[in-house]
């Protein structure tokens, strides 16, 4: 009995160094266990079918619908996705109006624990079918807008649904590396090529946005932050990486900086649109339309220019290539222009300019949005100081001018030995404003200008004021320069001399 506390500790001991070694083991287990690479990721995917409630669509052919579907995913897909195929009768009635009005959100029990949700309807149409469709994508928290198709034989209805998840599916890529040029993509699920090469989630040409994704130290979506004005597209695919080349209007649209909470990823677009309605506004007071803006879409340049343009070709050569005009258009009363596209579904380039002032340059693939809204930066007071300088030029331009028909008439006067008229012309040639009264006033409209923007700590619009005053300034000193006047006035002191007049 003396000895049972002695035995206790021992045996507590040594429960204890089995805890500690039992606890090592099964951490040192969980920090070997390696996460999955997105190359390797195959989507998760739920298909929800709403069936329109008509005596035409019996159990039997719902059924029959629904096996033919999942036939057709697994045929096309193959191992890129996993898919759950099942009935949605919540939808009522299950048209394509009531889809378009249907609101998926996170939080909605169809999307758990799925990376794309696709949401299909299937009702009668007069003597054929209409089939509608639409896309909720998980990684972007986004919902598509809804497609439609029309079907007139009963043994093409499977296709034409499949149809619509391929036309809805969008695939996402991981940024892996990037520089101002080219960008390497991951793509997610990318190892596991399709049966059907066209159902491939990448091929050249392709297009993308990039976006960020922000996430709690739970793994939960904080935020997710669209990169404006910017887009990827596909040079070449290999598997499951591909290059793009990027096209922003962006310094640095990407950034180099990376963080263990931060996920830049980037997932395909397509246009759906004929054209883009382009709002412009200022930065400033956002309700207020910037009118009377040039909009100019740069073209690219082609191959063909490109080589008739080298060094090899003589000038004559060069001087015969055609270079592609821009197309200019201007805002209406709204601040809107129209930009349509051309088929090829490629950014273009836009150069925005207020007067002779560039105020952005931004690419746009027409047709992607229907409407979309610039900000620039408010062009007012440059243009009241651009204002203001236009009728200093013009004085500058009359002085010259009076300068030049008093000292045409002087001469004129000398030949006729008409002092009085002499000393009547250079008397009002003195009265005409020198470089220092107009410098003057150029000053107070230089400072007025540079306060204003200062104002509004708009440092871009300060640098372009400076920068218009500086080129008046040369103006002013090259053509209101005295050293001509005095000149021409020692030249007629010395003529009256010589012929002795008073």
């Amino acid at each position: 009995m003396k000895h049972a506390p002695i035995l206790n500790r021992r045996l507590i001991a040594a429960a204890l160094m089995i805890g500690l070694f039992c606890s090592s083991a099964f951490g040192a287990t969980d920090e070997s266990e390696e996460e999955i690479p997105t190359t390797l990721q195959p989507y998760n995917v739920r298909v929800f079918v709403a069936i329109d409630d008509n005596v035409e669509f019996q159990l039997k052919f719902r059924t029959r619908i629904l096996a033919e579907l999942r036939d057709r995913c697994d045929g096309y897909w193959g191992r890129m996705c996993t898919v759950s195929i099942e009935e949605f009768p919540r939808l009522i009635p299950a048209t394509a109006t009531t889809l378009d009005r249907l609101a998926i959100t996170h939080e909605s029990p169809e999307v758990a624990n799925c990376d794309k949700a696709f949401f299909l309807t299937l009702q009668a149409d007069g003597g054929g079918y209409l089939v509608a469709g639409k896309c909720w994508d998980t990684t972007t928290r986004e919902t598509s807008d809804v497609i439609s198709s029309q079907v007139f034989r009963r043994s093409d209805i499977a296709d034409r649904l499949f149809g619509l998840l391929s036309d809805l599916f969008e695939p996402i890529v991981e940024i892996a590396d990037f520089d101002e040029k080219q960008v390497t993509l991951q793509i997610r699920a990318g190892e596991f090529l399709p049966p059907d090469p066209t159902q491939a989630p990448l091929k050249t040409g392709r297009l993308l946005t990039p976006f960020y994704r922000f996430l709690t130290r739970e793994g939960d979506v904080r935020k997710i932050q669209e990169i404006p004005w910017t887009y990827l597209v596909v040079s070449d695919v290999d598997r499951a990486t591909a290059n793009c080349t990027i096209v922003s209007g962006l310094r640095v649209p990407l950034t180099t900086r990376r963080r263990r909470l931060i996920e830049v990823l980037a997932q395909g677009v397509r246009p759906k649109f004929d054209s883009t309605r382009l709002k412009f506004v200022s930065q400033q007071f956002t309700d207020h339309p910037m009118f009377g803006v040039t909009v100019s879409i740069v073209p690219e340049k082609s191959e063909t220019t490109a080589e008739a343009s080298t060094e090899e070709s003589t000038g004559e050569e060069q001087a015969q290539v055609a270079k592609p005009e821009p197309v200019t258009m201007m805002t209406d009363r709204a601040g809107t222009v129209t930009i349509s596209g051309d088929g090829s579904n490629k950014p273009v380039m836009l150069a925005v300019h207020s007067g002779k002032s560039a105020l952005a340059r931004v690419p746009l693939v027409p047709g992607l949005e229907a409407e979309a809204q610039i900000q620039l930066p408010d062009d007012t007071i440059r243009l009241n100081v651009e204002g203001q300088l236009a009728v200093l030029e013009a004085g500058v331009i009359d002085a010259v001018a009076k300068r030049a028909v008093l000292m045409a008439r002087t001469r004129s006067a000398i030949k006729a030995n008409d002092w009085k008229s002499v000393d009547e012309f250079l008397e009002r040639m003195d009265k005409i404003s020198g470089p220092s009264r107009m410098q003057t006033e150029l000053t107070i409209i230089r400072e007025r200008g540079v306060s204003a923007a200062m104002a509004r700590k708009d440092v871009s619009a300060k640098r372009r004021i400076e920068r218009l005053c500086s080129k008046t300034s040369e103006l002013i000193e090259t053509y209101l320069n005295l050293d001509k006047i005095n000149q021409f006035r020692e030249e007629t002191a010395e003529l009256r001399k010589a012929l002795g007049a008073k």
